[in-house]
């Protein structure tokens, strides 16, 4: 019985061997150039595909409606605003993925209070931020992360805005669609001031989140 079983398995590792043997002529004898002809046009069409890239500019307007967690003199908890905000920004592409942007926004926020009534502030913000843009197929999702300083231009008199410039970080995410040369994307971003509104106390500190759309254009082709 042994030998019954033994005979095939040795039967099996000549075939192994045999094939080894044939695959490695093969591929040091005709196989080898093909191989490698293949090989040179797939880092050739990777390193082309890089240096074809040109950077460019993209130019954008954007508005919606933001939500905020502000101070109002006497209270220990923040207070809901909202309100819309509207800017414009610039947008320069040097590597194909990744941007650096510019904005200038502003934002009217208010609240009804019960003791104050009518409250509400306004503002000028001015972002600076990196964009990793991650396209799929003919749309992208960007990631946005960077600084902005604050202007308060207008204020009520409880709410807390002691300090005229205020900073701050942001982050947010974008979905864009292509429509025509023009792109249209839906924007969130969440935002938080890195020191507090007021001279005297340390911890009121402002947050909000945007949400809202973007039309921008740039020359670059589309994909």
């Amino acid at each position: 019985m042994w030998k019954c079983l033994r005979r095939p398995f040795w039967l099996c590792l000549n075939w192994i061997n045999r094939s080894k043997s044939w695959l490695m002529r093969a591929f040091t004898g005709g196989l080898q150039r093909p191989l490698l002809f293949v090989f040179g046009l797939l880092v050739s069409g990777t390193l082309l595909a890089q240096n074809n890239f040109e950077s460019y500019s993209e130019w954008g307007a954007r508005g919606g409606y933001a939500l905020a967690s502000s101070y109002v003199v006497d209270r220990n908890a923040g207070e809901d605003f909202s309100g819309p905000y509207f800017g414009g920004r610039f947008v320069f592409f040097g590597e194909k993925h990744l941007g650096l942007m510019a904005e200038v926004n502003y934002s009217r926020l208010a609240r009804s209070d019960e003791e104050y009534g009518s409250l509400a502030y306004s503002y000028f913000q001015v972002p600076f931020m990196t964009k990793v843009r991650v396209p799929i197929r003919q749309t992208a999702v960007v990631f946005n992360l960077g600084s902005y300083v604050q202007f308060v231009s207008e204020s009520d008199t409880p709410v807390v805005n002691e300090r005229s410039a205020l900073f701050g970080i942001a982050g947010g995410l974008e979905f864009v669609v292509p429509i025509g040369t023009w792109d249209l994307a839906l924007e969130g971003r969440y935002a938080n001031n890195l020191h507090s509104n007021s001279t005297r106390v340390d911890n009121l500190w402002t947050t909000w989140m945007e949400f809202g759309l973007i039309f921008s254009w740039s020359a670059r082709e589309k994909n």
